[in-house]
């Protein structure tokens, strides 16, 4: 393959890629389709930097002249700016979702089947007809650990519709 494939190949997957992860990250931000396209995001996302560590390597010497000028240094010192004000402004403390998922997972499966669910015997149901074993457990974390899975397969089976 010669350096000049190898440079289109590289360019068009950074192409493709960007455009199917900027798409997914709007529809993201405007929480659409999110059950869709979260994993796709995340695993395209890796993708994205692989590309981008390709292109750049089969582009670098074309590139380096960009590395050079004004106007990438200024947009270089925007770029931190704006990303530094938005880690300054991150909100303190604890992430909510994670306060709310663990209580959860850690409170009496009563309380969060009810929450959950809101029909505790339903829940229960639903878990046993999935093969899920509940034995003694007093919450979705014993139950989850029982079963050798995650809380969330916990949950999603608890909330179907």
């Amino acid at each position: 393959m010669t350096k000049n494939q190898k440079r289109d190949i590289a360019t068009s997957f950074t192409t493709l890629i960007f455009l199917v992860v900027s798409t997914t990250g709007v529809l993201m931000y405007f929480h659409l389709f999110d059950k869709y396209t979260k994993e796709l995001h995340e695993i395209l996302g890796l993708g994205f930097v692989a590309a981008v560590v390709f292109h750049v390597f089969f582009n670098f010497k074309s590139m380096k002249q960009y590395f050079t000028k004004k106007i990438f240094f200024a947009v270089s010192v925007a770029t931190l700016m704006i990303t530094f004000g938005f880690i300054l402004n991150t909100p303190k403390g604890e992430n909510p979702k994670r306060i709310v998922f663990d209580k959860i997972i850690n409170s009496d499966i009563e309380k969060s089947f009810s929450l959950l669910s809101g029909d505790i015997d339903l829940a229960k149901i639903r878990l046993k007809e999935k093969g899920i074993i509940m034995n003694d457990s007093r919450t979705i974390k014993e139950i989850s650990r029982i079963n050798k899975t995650n809380p969330f397969e916990i949950i999603a089976i608890i909330t179907e519709n």
